[in-house]
């Protein structure tokens, strides 16, 4: 056998050597792809059954002239219903609403959650204790922390009132024309602690040695906690920014169980406290203008979905990452 022949043998050989690994190699990920698929398929078909189709579902049908009993003569509207929500003063004046509370509401949500965060970062005896009773609020079911509040807030026999008394202040009216606004926002600040063991974690993230060098140079603590602390948070507090805008914007529940008279989640709140998701709400439930809800739910998607833009865009001027070098 010459020289010529036995070199094309052996790269004829590695060359079915590397054949077979890529092979190998292949059908290890295909097998690795299929595990992975069948692993969270569950999850999958739950998202698909009663997440992405009835989503799409209704904002087909948010096109339509659908009040919920008439699928024998569905046809399609157009735009019709969304023409409808910027005409419709309510839907107009509660968004407006709901945007200005959102406003007010999320720094403060903010700045309660990250504050009680460093102040439960320190060393203090029954540290855990603290963090529980803080955390405890934010996984209360809503339904349970309205009831209670709106019998603290009870212009009669309420926790409030009664202090009051006791200090020779007349009752107040709570959840009234002027201060329901004010109670249902207190309200929502009692469960601030949501992100709290988000910020704890940061925290702890925080290298001990940059506090120690500041504090060579000369910084404070007011110096260190704006310079490194807060620096160091902006990722997380980015993420508890997106998620509390987020949730204000879908604020529902509360106003409803707060309504002076209520029964439950039946009567309507009072203006002050009517919020965008209620009017939605109240138009599919109450009146079954089904499709025109729906479409009231897609604006408020697509406000919701600018506003996280805003933030996302806007992030890169105060948002520091660790390897970004800034």
């Amino acid at each position: 056998m010459s020289v010529e022949q036995k070199a094309m043998k052996e790269l004829s050989y590695k060359g079915d050597q590397i054949h077979i690994r890529h092979k190998k190699r292949n059908k290890s990920r295909m097998r690795e792809a299929v595990e992975f698929y069948l692993f969270i398929s569950p999850w999958l078909l739950m998202f698909l059954a009663l997440g992405l189709i009835p989503l799409l579902w209704g904002l087909y049908l948010s096109f339509t002239n659908y009040t919920g009993y008439n699928f024998s003569n569905l046809s399609i509207v157009g735009l019709e219903n969304y023409k409808f929500v910027f005409t419709d003063k309510d839907a107009i004046s509660s968004l407006l609403r709901t945007l200005l509370f959102t406003i007010m509401y999320v720094p403060l949500n903010i700045i309660v959650g990250f504050m009680l965060a460093v102040l439960l970062n320190n060393k203090l005896r029954g540290l855990s204790i603290y963090r529980t009773i803080f955390y405890l609020p934010s996984v209360i079911p809503v339904v349970a922390t309205g009831l209670m509040w709106k019998t603290m807030y009870a212009q009669s026999d309420g926790l409030f009132n009664n202090i009051l008394g006791h200090l020779g202040i007349k009752p107040l009216n709570w959840l009234g024309y002027g201060l329901s606004p004010s109670s249902m926002m207190f309200m929502l600040l009692w469960g601030a602690g949501g992100g709290l063991m988000i910020y704890l974690a940061g925290l702890k993230g925080v290298p001990q040695s940059l506090y120690e060098s500041a504090a060579i140079d000369g910084a404070n603590s007011v110096q260190r906690f704006w310079k490194i602390t807060v620096p160091f948070m902006t990722p997380l507090i980015y993420f508890n920014l997106l998620m509390s805008v987020i949730g204000a914007l879908q604020i529902f529940a509360q106003p409803m169980i707060l309504t002076p008279g209520g029964q439950g989640l039946v009567s309507s709140p009072i203006q002050p406290i009517y919020l965008f998701m209620v009017h939605a709400w109240l138009q599919i439930f109450n009146y079954q203008r089904y499709a025109y809800g729906l479409a009231l739910i897609w604006v408020m998607f697509i406000v919701g979905m600018a506003l996280a833009l805003l933030i996302h865009f806007t992030s890169k001027f105060w948002v520091h990452y660790e390897t970004s070098g800034e």
